[in-house]
Protein backbone atom coordinates (compact mmCIF):
# COMPACT_ATOMS: atom_id res chain seq x y z
CA UNK A 1 0.00 0.00 0.00
CA UNK A 2 2.90 2.39 0.65
CA UNK A 3 3.79 2.53 -3.02
CA UNK A 4 0.18 3.09 -4.00
CA UNK A 5 -0.28 5.85 -1.43
CA UNK A 6 2.68 7.74 -2.88
CA UNK A 7 1.00 7.58 -6.29
CA UNK A 8 -2.38 8.36 -4.78
CA UNK A 9 -1.54 11.32 -2.60
CA UNK A 10 0.11 14.70 -2.85
CA UNK A 11 3.80 15.40 -2.63
CA UNK A 12 4.02 19.16 -2.61
CA UNK A 13 1.47 19.45 -5.46
CA UNK A 14 -1.78 17.74 -6.46
CA UNK A 15 -1.39 14.80 -8.83
CA UNK A 16 -3.36 14.78 -12.06
CA UNK A 17 -6.97 13.71 -11.73
CA UNK A 18 -6.65 10.80 -14.12
CA UNK A 19 -3.62 9.40 -12.31
CA UNK A 20 -5.34 9.94 -8.98
CA UNK A 21 -8.46 8.05 -10.06
CA UNK A 22 -6.41 5.17 -11.40
CA UNK A 23 -4.43 4.94 -8.16
CA UNK A 24 -7.58 4.98 -6.05
CA UNK A 25 -9.04 2.11 -8.05
CA UNK A 26 -5.81 0.13 -7.71
CA UNK A 27 -5.87 0.22 -3.88
CA UNK A 28 -7.40 -2.81 -2.22
CA UNK A 29 -9.44 -2.28 0.96
CA UNK A 30 -7.18 -1.92 3.98
CA UNK A 31 -7.91 -2.26 7.69
CA UNK A 32 -6.68 0.46 10.00
CA UNK A 33 -5.37 0.37 13.55
CA UNK A 34 -8.85 0.05 15.05
CA UNK A 35 -10.07 -2.38 12.38
CA UNK A 36 -12.02 0.19 10.35
CA UNK A 37 -12.05 -0.04 6.57
CA UNK A 38 -10.36 2.69 4.57
CA UNK A 39 -13.72 4.35 3.87
CA UNK A 40 -14.97 4.04 7.46
CA UNK A 41 -14.00 6.96 9.72
CA UNK A 42 -12.72 6.22 13.24
CA UNK A 43 -14.90 7.04 16.22
CA UNK A 44 -13.94 10.28 17.90
CA UNK A 45 -13.83 9.89 21.72
CA UNK A 46 -16.23 11.91 23.83
CA UNK A 47 -15.04 15.09 25.50
CA UNK A 48 -13.36 18.36 24.60
CA UNK A 49 -9.65 19.06 24.11
CA UNK A 50 -7.74 21.32 26.46
CA UNK A 51 -7.81 25.02 25.56
CA UNK A 52 -4.78 26.67 23.95
CA UNK A 53 -1.97 27.85 26.19
CA UNK A 54 -1.64 31.57 26.77
CA UNK A 55 2.05 32.05 26.07
CA UNK A 56 4.62 34.61 25.03
CA UNK A 57 7.08 33.00 22.62
CA UNK A 58 9.49 35.96 22.52
CA UNK A 59 12.04 34.27 24.85
CA UNK A 60 12.14 31.18 22.60
CA UNK A 61 12.56 33.30 19.48
CA UNK A 62 15.41 35.23 21.14
CA UNK A 63 17.18 31.95 21.96
CA UNK A 64 16.83 30.81 18.36
CA UNK A 65 18.07 34.17 17.07
CA UNK A 66 21.22 33.86 19.19
CA UNK A 67 21.94 30.31 18.07
CA UNK A 68 21.30 31.02 14.39
CA UNK A 69 23.53 34.11 14.47
CA UNK A 70 26.37 32.07 15.98
CA UNK A 71 26.10 28.95 13.80
CA UNK A 72 24.34 29.47 10.47
CA UNK A 73 25.90 31.45 7.58
CA UNK A 74 23.81 34.59 7.19
CA UNK A 75 24.13 34.48 3.39
CA UNK A 76 22.81 30.89 3.22
CA UNK A 77 20.07 30.93 5.85
CA UNK A 78 17.99 34.05 5.33
CA UNK A 79 14.64 34.73 6.98
CA UNK A 80 12.07 37.01 5.35
CA UNK A 81 11.03 40.30 6.97
CA UNK A 82 8.15 40.19 9.46
CA UNK A 83 4.61 39.64 8.20
CA UNK A 84 2.18 42.52 8.45
CA UNK A 85 -1.03 42.42 10.43
CA UNK A 86 -3.00 42.73 7.20
CA UNK A 87 -1.17 39.73 5.69
CA UNK A 88 -1.93 37.69 8.80
CA UNK A 89 -5.57 38.78 8.67
CA UNK A 90 -5.79 37.70 5.02
CA UNK A 91 -4.23 34.34 5.84
CA UNK A 92 -6.63 33.83 8.75
CA UNK A 93 -9.57 34.57 6.46
CA UNK A 94 -8.25 32.22 3.76
CA UNK A 95 -7.94 29.21 6.08
CA UNK A 96 -11.17 30.04 7.88
CA UNK A 97 -9.75 29.75 11.38
CA UNK A 98 -8.68 32.12 14.13
CA UNK A 99 -4.92 31.93 14.52
CA UNK A 100 -3.44 31.49 18.01
CA UNK A 101 -1.66 34.63 19.27
CA UNK A 102 1.62 32.68 19.31
CA UNK A 103 1.25 31.92 15.59
CA UNK A 104 0.81 35.60 14.82
CA UNK A 105 3.78 36.37 17.08
CA UNK A 106 5.92 33.86 15.16
CA UNK A 107 5.11 35.49 11.83
CA UNK A 108 5.61 38.99 13.22
CA UNK A 109 9.15 37.70 13.91
CA UNK A 110 9.67 36.51 10.31
CA UNK A 111 7.34 35.71 7.43
CA UNK A 112 9.10 32.41 6.87
CA UNK A 113 11.99 31.85 4.49
CA UNK A 114 12.17 31.17 0.78
CA UNK A 115 14.82 28.42 0.59
CA UNK A 116 13.03 25.16 -0.22
CA UNK A 117 16.06 22.91 0.29
CA UNK A 118 17.50 23.60 3.70
CA UNK A 119 15.89 25.68 6.41
CA UNK A 120 16.30 26.90 9.95
CA UNK A 121 14.39 24.05 11.60
CA UNK A 122 16.88 21.23 11.15
CA UNK A 123 16.83 21.67 7.40
CA UNK A 124 13.10 22.39 7.17
CA UNK A 125 12.16 25.92 6.09
CA UNK A 126 9.53 27.93 7.93
CA UNK A 127 6.89 28.52 5.25
CA UNK A 128 6.05 32.09 4.24
CA UNK A 129 2.36 32.83 4.73
CA UNK A 130 1.78 32.75 0.97
CA UNK A 131 3.26 29.26 0.66
CA UNK A 132 1.53 28.04 3.83
CA UNK A 133 -1.75 29.12 2.23
CA UNK A 134 -0.82 27.31 -1.01
CA UNK A 135 -0.09 24.11 0.89
CA UNK A 136 -3.33 24.44 2.86
CA UNK A 137 -5.34 25.03 -0.34
CA UNK A 138 -3.82 21.97 -2.04
CA UNK A 139 -4.90 19.81 0.87
CA UNK A 140 -8.37 21.42 0.75
CA UNK A 141 -8.65 20.59 -2.95
CA UNK A 142 -7.69 17.00 -2.30
CA UNK A 143 -10.26 16.84 0.50
CA UNK A 144 -12.88 18.10 -1.97
CA UNK A 145 -11.82 15.37 -4.42
CA UNK A 146 -12.51 12.84 -1.67
CA UNK A 147 -15.97 14.45 -1.22
CA UNK A 148 -15.08 15.72 2.25
CA UNK A 149 -13.87 12.33 3.52
CA UNK A 150 -10.92 12.98 5.83
CA UNK A 151 -10.15 9.26 6.05
CA UNK A 152 -9.59 7.95 2.49
CA UNK A 153 -6.85 5.77 4.00
CA UNK A 154 -6.62 4.38 7.53
CA UNK A 155 -4.43 6.28 9.96
CA UNK A 156 -3.15 6.29 13.50
CA UNK A 157 -2.29 8.82 16.18
CA UNK A 158 0.23 9.26 18.98
CA UNK A 159 -0.58 9.71 21.74
CA UNK A 160 -3.78 7.91 20.91
CA UNK A 161 -6.81 10.13 21.37
CA UNK A 162 -4.78 13.36 21.24
CA UNK A 163 -4.73 14.01 17.50
CA UNK A 164 -7.13 13.20 14.69
CA UNK A 165 -5.87 10.13 12.75
CA UNK A 166 -7.24 11.69 9.54
CA UNK A 167 -5.31 11.89 6.31
CA UNK A 168 -6.53 15.47 5.76
CA UNK A 169 -7.91 17.92 8.30
CA UNK A 170 -8.64 21.48 7.14
CA UNK A 171 -7.79 22.83 10.59
CA UNK A 172 -4.18 21.69 10.40
CA UNK A 173 -2.10 24.77 9.52
CA UNK A 174 1.34 24.03 8.03
CA UNK A 175 4.47 25.59 9.49
CA UNK A 176 7.09 23.66 7.50
CA UNK A 177 7.22 21.48 4.38
CA UNK A 178 9.78 18.81 3.54
CA UNK A 179 9.27 18.94 -0.24
CA UNK A 180 7.49 15.56 -0.20
CA UNK A 181 4.07 16.45 1.15
CA UNK A 182 4.86 16.26 4.88
CA UNK A 183 4.52 19.01 7.44
CA UNK A 184 5.05 20.22 10.96
CA UNK A 185 1.94 22.23 11.72
CA UNK A 186 -0.47 23.74 14.20
CA UNK A 187 -3.46 21.57 15.11
CA UNK A 188 -6.62 23.63 15.67
CA UNK A 189 -8.87 20.55 15.78
CA UNK A 190 -7.31 18.13 18.29
CA UNK A 191 -9.05 15.13 19.79
CA UNK A 192 -10.08 15.21 23.46
CA UNK A 193 -6.72 14.06 24.88
CA UNK A 194 -4.94 16.85 23.02
CA UNK A 195 -4.74 20.63 23.24
CA UNK A 196 -5.89 23.28 20.78
CA UNK A 197 -2.79 24.75 19.15
CA UNK A 198 -0.59 21.68 19.66
CA UNK A 199 2.20 21.09 17.14
CA UNK A 200 1.98 17.89 15.10
CA UNK A 201 3.55 15.86 12.32
CA UNK A 202 1.22 15.12 9.42
CA UNK A 203 1.29 14.63 5.65
CA UNK A 204 1.51 12.20 2.77
CA UNK A 205 3.95 9.79 4.41
CA UNK A 206 2.75 10.29 7.98
CA UNK A 207 0.14 7.55 8.50
CA UNK A 208 0.58 7.96 12.25
CA UNK A 209 0.10 11.58 13.23
CA UNK A 210 2.33 12.62 16.15
CA UNK A 211 2.03 15.39 18.73
CA UNK A 212 5.46 17.04 18.99
CA UNK A 213 4.52 19.59 21.65
CA UNK A 214 1.36 20.88 23.29
CA UNK A 215 1.94 24.42 22.01
CA UNK A 216 4.02 26.43 19.57
CA UNK A 217 6.07 27.94 22.40
CA UNK A 218 6.90 24.52 23.82
CA UNK A 219 7.87 23.28 20.35
CA UNK A 220 10.20 26.23 19.76
CA UNK A 221 11.65 25.80 23.25
CA UNK A 222 12.33 22.12 22.48
CA UNK A 223 14.13 23.05 19.25
CA UNK A 224 16.20 25.63 21.13
CA UNK A 225 17.07 23.04 23.81
CA UNK A 226 18.28 20.59 21.16
CA UNK A 227 20.42 23.18 19.39
CA UNK A 228 21.90 24.71 22.54
CA UNK A 229 22.63 21.19 23.82
CA UNK A 230 24.78 20.44 20.77
CA UNK A 231 22.39 17.99 19.12
CA UNK A 232 23.02 18.98 15.53
CA UNK A 233 25.19 18.26 12.51
CA UNK A 234 26.37 20.99 10.17
CA UNK A 235 28.24 19.40 7.29
CA UNK A 236 30.03 20.64 4.20
CA UNK A 237 31.21 18.93 1.05
CA UNK A 238 34.94 18.12 0.94
CA UNK A 239 36.88 21.11 -0.35
CA UNK A 240 33.87 23.43 -0.12
CA UNK A 241 32.82 25.95 2.47
CA UNK A 242 29.18 25.85 1.48
CA UNK A 243 26.91 24.27 4.09
CA UNK A 244 25.15 21.19 2.73
CA UNK A 245 23.35 19.65 5.71
CA UNK A 246 21.67 20.66 8.94
CA UNK A 247 20.39 17.65 10.85
CA UNK A 248 20.22 15.95 14.23
CA UNK A 249 23.36 14.36 15.62
CA UNK A 250 21.51 11.94 17.90
CA UNK A 251 19.69 10.07 16.51
CA UNK A 252 21.87 10.32 13.38
CA UNK A 253 19.04 10.64 10.85
CA UNK A 254 18.79 12.96 7.87
CA UNK A 255 15.08 13.80 8.14
CA UNK A 256 13.98 15.70 11.22
CA UNK A 257 10.56 14.01 11.26
CA UNK A 258 12.23 10.62 11.73
CA UNK A 259 14.51 11.97 14.44
CA UNK A 260 11.69 13.72 16.27
CA UNK A 261 9.74 10.47 16.48
CA UNK A 262 12.75 8.67 17.92
CA UNK A 263 13.49 11.41 20.43
CA UNK A 264 9.90 11.37 21.70
CA UNK A 265 9.48 7.59 21.65
CA UNK A 266 6.70 7.84 19.08
CA UNK A 267 5.92 5.03 16.60
CA UNK A 268 7.13 5.15 13.01
CA UNK A 269 5.16 6.93 10.31
CA UNK A 270 3.56 3.90 8.67
CA UNK A 271 0.79 1.67 9.94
Amino acid sequence: MDGNRRTLLIGGALVGAAALIGAVKSCAPVKGRWGQAADEPPRRPAGKPKPPLDEDIAPMLARLDRWYAAHLPADRYVFNPPATDSALDRFEKAVGAALPPSYRQLYKWHDGENDDRSGHFYGLPLLPLKEAENQWRMAAKLLAYFKGNRYPLPGGAWPEGAVDPAYINPRWIPLTHDGSGNHIGIDLDPWPAGRVGQVILYGRDEDVKVVLAESLGKFLGWIADLLEGGNYRLTTEDGEQRLRDFALRDPPVDHFHDGARKLLGAPGPYL
